[in-house]
């Protein structure tokens, strides 16, 4: 897909829009040819186009808010299905007069029912071509049309308190939005036997909607938590849980605790994520790992769960003078690491 995206980015103008999620990581290096503008929920992503010069917008795929008319929308189909039907709802709605939005995948993206579904959102007929193992659906908008009816995004803009979640806060745009993970649930239950006394300051990387925050504040509501992590919505979610619950802290975006003081926590917390997109990506947890390092003050302790298969106990005995399995069950591992 990175040749078909390149190739499309190189053809741009100031009024192309290229909405950019973790897929199209790759392509943010030097000799990349893009005149537009970029729009992410990834604050990485956006982060590294500003270092090339790109102009990038952070936001939950929110096309309302951009400063200029778009002619031209480039997008590489996301992961969740809610996140794709947004996009194209909205794009149908923010393109100027003749605008063309250009959907790209490969064959186990989706692409094809995408394609479909967009079609009838622009009131138009399919224009599906392939370039090699990729498809890039064309859909122009013809202001004679009638566009057709919203796709069921789930909402997607929509913050809404679950019962799924015990009552907290989360939308449509984050991993398991819906749902306690698994992993994050075994973690929480440790919390009580290795948290140090109150007052103290707790960093949760990748909080997601909030939930291990949420659980530590309940057995220490003195303690300081910052939530860092790297996606818009779940930066959304995040905090209208901290303003909804009172919970001391901040919630800040940062590419796996990137932007957190050095030495400036006595307690990590962390169920990092190992999927980037379509791909799994195997350094993920070293990242999150070297992050909690760096960023614990001398003594402090980190509390990770990882899927079985990662091997954390080798990957953090660099970083760490003590590395203790907790518990292994239900297919996840957590450790405590002693800095």
């Amino acid at each position: 897909m990175s040749t078909l995206l390149s190739q499309l980015l190189s053809d741009s103008d100031q009024d192309t829009l290229w909405i950019a999620d973790e897929n199209s990581k790759a392509l943010l290096k030097a000799g990349l040819q893009f005149h537009g503008i970029l729009l992410s929920n990834r604050w990485d992503i956006v982060h590294a186009a500003e270092q090339f010069g790109i102009p990038a917008h952070f936001s939950d795929f929110d096309l309302t808010t951009l400063d200029r008319s778009i002619s031209r929308i480039v997008y590489p189909v996301s992961k969740e299905k809610a996140a794709v039907h947004h996009v194209i709802n909205t794009a149908a709605e923010c393109l100027q007069g003749n605008g063309e939005l250009i959907l790209i995948g490969g064959k186990n993206s989706g692409i094809k029912t995408y394609a479909q579904k967009a079609a009838q959102r622009f009131g138009r007929g399919k224009n599906l071509q392939k370039h090699g193992t990729d498809y890039a659906s064309h859909n122009h908008l013809n202001s004679s049309a009638t566009l057709g009816t919203l796709l069921d995004d789930s909402n997607y803009r929509t913050l809404r308190k679950l019962d799924s979640l015990n009552g907290l806060f989360s939308k449509p745009g984050l991993f398991g939005w819906n749902k306690i993970d698994v992993g994050s649930a075994q973690l929480a239950q440790h919390f009580s036997e290795h948290l140090p006394k109150t007052p103290f300051t707790a960093l949760d990387l990748g909080c997601g909607f909030g939930y291990l925050s949420v659980q530590l504040a309940q057995l220490a509501p003195e303690a300081h938590i910052i939530a860092t992590d790297n996606n818009a919505a779940a930066l959304l979610a995040c905090q209208n849980n901290f303003d909804s619950l009172g919970i001391k802290g901040e919630v800040i975006a940062g590419d796996a605790g990137s932007q957190v003081a050095s030495a400036s926590s006595d307690v990590v917390i962390c169920n990092p994520p190992f999927h980037q997109g379509f791909q799994v990506e195997g350094d993920l947890t070293d990242r999150f790992l070297t992050e909690a390092a760096r960023t614990l003050s001398a003594g402090g302790l980190a509390l990770f769960v990882v899927n079985e298969f990662i091997p954390l106990a080798r990957k953090a005995e660099r970083l760490f003078r003590e590395v203790t399995l907790l518990e292994k069950a239900k297919g996840f591992c957590v450790f405590r690491l002693a800095k």
